[in-house]
């Protein structure tokens, strides 16, 4: 998506492609994913330090692979620790940081209360404290249905559009009591302990 949620979306990739692609295929599978990896890292908001760590960790996953040191089974293991961690929910926070609050037409002090409205839905939906339905009711605002039946992130959301989905996300976290406070995660630490907690249970 072109945004800091790169982490989530690249390890999502990476897991399709070890558990769909055959064993003879490895070494493509290896050499797309590092081309996707870089892609995207390259175009998100994170810090270059922790652009670097993510390249580094997700290369080193996609030639373990390649070798045979890293199984499909496993790589469906790290999938699963993602969906665990708090990495989903917050790449959809810093997706929509990106892709609607900076360039929207809110003020400053309307764009840091936007961010601490969004890391709150991020906190209740990680800490289940949100239900499912209700993240998802929320995310509804700002998704396309595509012809195949799945859904993505709408472009761009019109003003109104945005406070709208704002509104709702508020309603949702103060409705669940989520704490008004940032709810910050370093996405190269979270994404390292994920694929260590999976290659090394």
């Amino acid at each position: 998506m072109g945004c800091g949620c790169a982490a989530v979306c690249l390890l999502l990739v990476l897991a399709g492609i070890g558990t769909w692609v055959a064993f003879n295929w490895k070494g493509w599978a290896s050499d797309i994913t590092k081309k996707v990896a870089a892609d995207a890292v390259a175009k998100s908001s994170l810090p270059a330090e922790d652009k670097a760590r993510i390249l580094k960790r997700i290369n080193l996953l996609a030639d373990d692979f390649q070798a045979g040191k890293v199984s499909t089974q496993q790589l469906g293991h790290v999938m699963e620790q993602i969906a665990k961690s708090p990495l989903l929910p917050l790449g959809l926070v810093m997706a929509a940081d990106e892709k609607y609050v900076k360039p929207s037409g809110l003020s400053s002090d309307d764009q840091d209360a936007a961010r601490r409205t969004l890391q709150r839905l991020a906190r209740g939906a990680f800490e289940k404290s949100i239900p499912e339905n209700d993240t998802q009711e929320v995310m509804k605002l700002v998704m396309n249905h595509q012809p195949d039946g799945s859904e993505q992130l709408k472009e761009r959301l019109t003003d109104d559009e945005l406070k709208a989905f704002l509104e709702k996300a508020k309603e949702k976290a103060d409705a669940a009591s989520v704490p008004d406070e940032p709810f910050e995660v370093n996405i190269a630490d979270e994404l390292e302990k994920a694929i260590d907690k999976a290659l090394n249970p």
